[in-house]
This record gives structure tokens, C-alpha cells and sequence, in this order.
């Protein structure tokens, strides 16, 4: 079959590694608003939507029934997050606080243990954050110029609970702007377009969100100016442009991340550009039969935060986090008495405390995370029968029944009730 245009280019800058953009009809590029009176706008956008969804059935994209299947649902997500972000929560004069990477909305590898936060702010204005942390047990507060995907990795700021002056409630007030002492906030710059907010969770039992509230101090507008035709143009403009470079550019992640490592190995930590300089991030993939399991042993990093977690290969999603046991942090986690944890990558049950559940999946990606984090060991891993597991763990090691299964899930379920839906 023959590829059209748009999907040859597509795949040459996958075959390149880049996050390539599609160019917007002419009309579009140069009279916006004419464009949107007459509906060409529009036209452009569900085209080059039309474009992406054809592009994900090449070779490049996993191709099986349940793949394909969520990799249409990945790009009905990614589209839906786009026109959000880019069409509602697009004005830094009036920035308002954009949750996405939850269970429905996933992208870019995002941590379950994370409630994910995102507003416009422009890198000339100043702005006042206020929060309440005590109901959370930590977070990073950073600035950016844009997505990773994007190929824009500039991050400020990264602040982190032990370095905001927060008073006996748990409360804080932070000041953002391009004249700001570091030492005092966050100082942005010219091309600053975004201030992130991750929040952290380790006991799923007892913690939940905490409040911010951020607000703009510079000089400006006292009300949102009316919407225009041109400027709703461009706008959907920046959302098509924001899912053509999305999917491509972590699929073609997911794949170079794969052939890094070989598979049911896992990487040492390292930082990653555009990512947080707090963060050490490790990983690979594995592939197991469905009689078999694999072991990840680690020494517990001496870290306030760490985990382990799963997803999906080619979309790098987040799997089902709510019903199933896919991730395990350091809250969470059984730690045998040489102050190492043996994790069991599964699609069986193993009556083990630490699980990850693959879902049935006999391949996917793994990936660890140590934060805040004074050392940085590298895990090991090994396939073995899973009829043999018992005899490859620490004769100590506690059975975890159907009953202490259930309470488990019920106790993650509760938690993202409280986290994403109340």
C-alpha cells in the first residue's frame, strides 16, 4: 500500500528519532481568522487528527488487537489533553491549574504516585503561588519552556517541600517571575511558558491533594479578553501540532529506551534532560512467558522516594493502576531484612507482597525512579519459572493472601477516588 505524504513524513523523522509537525493548511497559517469564520480552521484540525490515527497503524506502532486497540484510546486521550491545554488553559494573564496524567488522561511515562498539575504563565510576568502541603508527603515545583516532546527540555526552579518556607499548617507562599531571587522563588525566563506542580504520594492510605492557588501580580488585564477567531485558529493550531508531536516522539522513545537495554535487564539511574534534576530514573523492559516471572532485586536507596512501575510499550501509558497492582513505592514495598526489596514482574498472582501486575501482558516497560535520593544503586533482575519463585526469595519472606490482595486494591481504589475524583 501506498503511504501519503503527510504519513511519509511522519515516518521519516520517526526513523530520524525527532518529533516532526505537520504543516497547517496555507489558509490557516496565514488569515487565522478567516480560516475559522469559514471553517477551514477546523477542517485542518480533524484532517491532521485524521493523519496522526492513520499514521499509528505503521510498523512502527505495536499492531495487535489489544495494542491497537489502546493505541486508538491513547490518541482520543492525547487529543482530548491537547485541545484542553492549548484551547481552555491557554492564557498566562489568567493561568489556572490543568490536572492531567491522572487514570484516564496518560502520557509520557507519568508516575502513579503523582497527582500531575500544569498552568500557562508567560516568562515576563510575575506571579504569587500559594499552597497547602499538609495533607501530601512531598512535591517539585518547576517551571518550563515547553514539552519534552516537543524538543524543549529547559526546566527552572524544581523546588521541592524541604526548600519552600512553609509555616505550622502547611501552608506557603512563592513568588515566580523573571526578577525573583532564586533564593526566594523561582526566577523564570524569557521563553518560560509553563509552572508544573508534581505531588507525591507513598502511603495511598491517609494522603491526598493539597491546595494551591496561583495568581498573576504584574500589571494587566482585569478580565479575560474575549475570545477571537483568530486567535481560536491558532489555538487549535498549537493543539494539532502538540498530539503530532506527542505520539511519535515517545513511541520512538519507547523504541531507542528498548534496544538500549536488553530485555528483563535494567538500566543504571541517570537524570534525564527536561526532566527533574531531582529525579535518578532507570529502566528496560521485560518479556516473559506466562509461566514465568521476573525478579528485580534492589538495595533500598536511601532516598525519600522510590518506586517501581510499569507501561505499556508502545504508547507509554500508565496501565490500570486502580484495580490492579502496577506499581510499587517505597511506602508500599516489603524490605527483607538485608534492606533489599525483591519486586515480582508477573502476569500471576505470586501471594507475594510486592507485586507488579503485568495485566497479562507478556511484554512491556519498566521503569524505577529514586528522588531526593543520597545514593543510587542499580537493580538486578532474573527470569525464573514461576513455579520455582519460592525458592529464588528470602525464605522469610511473608505470604500475602487473596484477602491482604483485596485489601490492597481496595485501599488504591479509595486513594484515587480521593485523588482524582472528589
Amino acid at each position: 500500500m501506498t503511504r501519503s505524504p503527510i504519513l511519509a513524513i511522519l515516518t521519516l523523522g520517526l526513523a530520524l528519532g525527532l518529533a516532526p509537525a505537520l504543516a497547517p493548511a496555507q489558509d490557516v497559517a496565514q488569515a487565522p481568522a478567516k480560516a475559522l469564520m469559514s471553517g477551514e480552521a477546523w477542517a485542518d484540525f480533524c484532517e491532521r487528527m485524521k493523519a496522526v490515527g492513520q499514521s499509528i497503524l505503521g510498523e512502527e506502532f505495536p499492531g495487535d488487537e489489544r495494542e491497537r486497540a489502546e493505541g486508538f484510546r491513547h490518541l482520543a486521550r492525547t487529543v482530548g489533553m491537547a485541545l484542553q491545554w492549548e484551547v481552555d488553559f491557554a492564557d498566562p494573564a489568567f493561568p489556572a491549574f490543568y490536572r492531567h496524567d491522572d487514570d484516564v488522561t496518560k502520557w509520557g511515562g507519568p508516575n502513579v504516585d503523582n497527582t500531575y498539575l500544569r498552568a500557562r504563565i508567560d516568562g515576563a510576568s510575575s506571579y504569587e503561588l500559594r499552597g497547602d502541603l499538609s495533607t501530601i508527603e512531598d512535591l517539585i515545583i518547576s517551571t518550563h519552556d515547553g514539552d519534552m516532546h516537543q524538543g524543549k527540555t529547559g526546566v527552572r526552579g524544581d523546588l521541592d517541600r524541604s526548600e519552600l518556607d512553609i509555616d505550622q499548617e502547611g501552608r506557603f507562599t512563592l513568588r515566580i517571575g523573571p526578577d525573583v531571587d532564586p533564593e526566594r522563588g523561582i526566577r523564570t525566563a524569557p521563553d518560560t511558558d509553563n509552572l508544573s506542580i508534581r505531588q507525591f504520594y507513598s502511603d495511598w492510605a491517609s494522603q491526598s491533594p493539597g491546595e494551591f492557588h496561583l495568581r498573576r501580580v504584574s500589571a494587566g488585564p482585569t478580565y479575560p479578553r474575549p475570545l477571537t477567531p483568530g486567535e481560536m485558529a491558532r489555538r487549535l493550531e498549537a493543539a494539532a501540532r502538540w498530539v503530532e508531536t506527542s505520539i511519535p516522539a515517545w513511541n520512538a522513545f519507547m523504541q531507542r529506551s528498548a534496544a538500549a537495554t536488553p530485555a528483563n535487564r535494567l538500566s543504571a539511574p541517570r537524570s534525564v534532560p527536561g526532566g527533574s534534576g531531582d529525579i535518578a530514573y532507570g529502566g528496560g523492559s521485560f518479556q516473559l512467558a506466562d509461566d514465568q516471572a521476573l525478579i528485580v532485586e534492589t538495595q533500598v536507596p536511601r532516598a525519600r522516594y522510590w518506586s517501581l512501575q510499569y507501561y505499556s510499550f508502545g504508547w507509554f501509558e500508565s496501565p490500570d493502576f486502580t484495580n490492579r497492582q502496577t506499581s510499587i513505592n517505597g511506602g508500599q514495598a516489603h524490605v527483607d531484612a538485608d534492606g533489599k526489596a525483591r519486586l515480582v514482574v508477573s502476569s500471576r498472582d505470586p501471594g507475594v507482597q510486592n507485586w507488579i501486575d503485568t495485566e497479562g501482558r507478556r511484554t512491556g516497560s519498566l521503569a524505577y525512579r529514586w528522588i531526593w535520593t543520597e545514593d543510587r544503586p542499580t537493580p538486578t533482575a532474573k527470569v525464573v519459572p514461576f513455579a520455582e519463585l519460592r525458592q529464588h526469595l528470602p525464605a522469610a519472606t511473608p505470604a500475602f493472601g487473596p484477602e491482604q490482595r483485596r485489601e490492597q486494591i481496595r485501599v488504591r481504589r479509595e486513594h484515587l477516588e480521593r485523588r482524582f475524583r472528589r
